[in-house]
């Protein structure tokens, strides 16, 4: 509940992709034979997911709020070039983890590139904050740090 809430104040306070990007890329895609499918029914069901898209685990479907940001958008594809490189381990939760990492790392790194915004790079920071601790409880460190920083 609290992702999709979280979710929701997200779409609501951000701004969507450049449409002439979003055509682009989804043309692009349709020559590879993936489909973005896009509804108001499917934007409900994101929000309760708590995300603004998905993607397919064998890559063919990704499914995108109608008003999806650019880091929303772009992370999406990120993930498809992980999934078509063959990373995605679905039922390994530290696999999925490091991918998403990996994907808001460099959503960030070139955040002037994908035209993200100061408020999306916010959030992005901090979903990927979230998941380094996550993923350092999952192999077991906790997720503290000393005050020497290791």
């Amino acid at each position: 509940m609290l992702f999709s809430e979280k979710a929701r104040e997200i779409i609501d306070t951000q701004k969507p992709v450049d449409k002439s990007i979003f055509c682009r890329v989804k043309k692009a895609l349709a020559a590879k034979d993936v489909i973005i499918q896009q509804s108001e029914e499917l934007d409900a069901w994101l929000i309760s997911k708590g995300v603004e898209a998905i993607t397919f685990s064998d890559g063919s479907t990704m499914i995108m709020h109608t008003k999806v940001s650019a880091s929303g958008f772009f992370e999406e594809i990120i993930h498809y070039g992980q999934i078509k490189g063959g990373r995605a381990a679905w039922g390994d939760r530290e696999n999925i983890l490091l991918m998403e990492i990996e994907a808001k790392e460099k959503l960030i790194k070139y955040y002037k590139a994908y035209q993200i915004t100061d408020y999306e790079v916010e959030v992005l920071t901090n979903v990927l904050n979230y998941h380094k601790v996550e993923l350092e409880e999952l192999r077991g460190g906790g997720g503290c740090v000393q005050d020497d920083g290791r």
